[in-house]
């Protein structure tokens, strides 16, 4: 009996760790921008020269991945926010009404609305931004846009540079294949930096991203993605422990 109790206590040991290092099933968990490992996109075969932007039309694709406004089945509408100490206010892509249809089509927007791209003049270079509506005031609506993308396959991480923030309202959200939501991450009051999300459990359904903001003046735009995983050796020990427990199980069973 002493021994079964020893035996069942090792298995069970073993599984509760096992049972850990899948725990986190389902979340997205905000992680090192350095530590992933992928397709970088830098946007850099856009030619365009330093401090000036350029217009995309239709669907844009670098490294395996397709940019566009949005996917079949969002629905665009426009949202407005003040401009912070004047009496005005900005005009934003909205895509919080609808849901991806499965497949993730991706759409371009309106000619003139679509994307955008701009050369920062420093050592990132080229971003990617979205383009808004115009505003009744005539300002650019440069990165007031909403930008999606497309993954040439499912991946467990991403990461990417934010540029021109101004602290205001931003949302990432992350789709599977089939439409689904996987996270809606806010990233609201980020400052211009590298940001990277990676799936909890190293599941790699991320098929797609949709970012919306309402970051006056600039709006936001994003250079240098990332697309792929994060080595995990906490994850390879944990599961390498767990599988050992349950050799030593095994071996205690068959000399009893």
């Amino acid at each position: 009996m002493k021994k079964f109790a020893i035996k069942k206590s090792i298995a069970a040991a073993a599984f509760g760790l096992l049972a850990a290092a899948g725990g986190h099933a389902g979340t997205v968990d905000e992680v090192s921008y350095g530590q992933l490992s992928g397709t970088t996109i830098s946007f850099s075969e856009l030619a365009v020269a330093a401090l000036d932007s350029q217009l995309l039309e239709g669907l844009y694709s670098s490294g395996g991945v397709s940019f566009g406004e949005r996917f079949a089945g969002q629905e665009l509408s426009i949202a407005k926010a003040p401009r912070p100490g004047v009496m005005a206010q900005d005009w934003f892509d909205d895509l919080s009404f609808g849901a991806p249809t499965a497949g993730l089509t991706l759409l371009a927007g309106a000619v003139g609305a679509n994307l955008g791209a701009y050369n920062y003049g420093d050592d990132a270079g080229v971003a990617l931004a979205g383009i808004g509506p115009q505003n009744i005031d005539g300002s650019d609506p440069f990165g007031l846009g909403a930008l999606s993308a497309r993954f040439a396959s499912p991946v467990s991480a991403l990461g990417f540079q934010m540029r021109d923030s101004d602290l205001g309202t931003i949302t990432l959200n992350l789709y599977r294949t089939d439409g689904s939501l996987i996270s809606s991450v806010n990233l609201s009051g980020r400052a211009d930096g590298y940001y990277a999300f990676a799936r909890g459990d190293g599941t790699a359904d991320i098929a797609g991203l949709s970012l919306t903001n309402r970051d006056s003046y600039y709006g936001i735009a994003i250079d240098n993605l990332v697309v792929g995983a994060v080595p995990e050796p906490s994850m390879a020990l944990l599961l390498g422990g767990g599988l050992a427990l349950l050799s030593l199980a095994r071996r205690r069973s068959q000399n009893t």
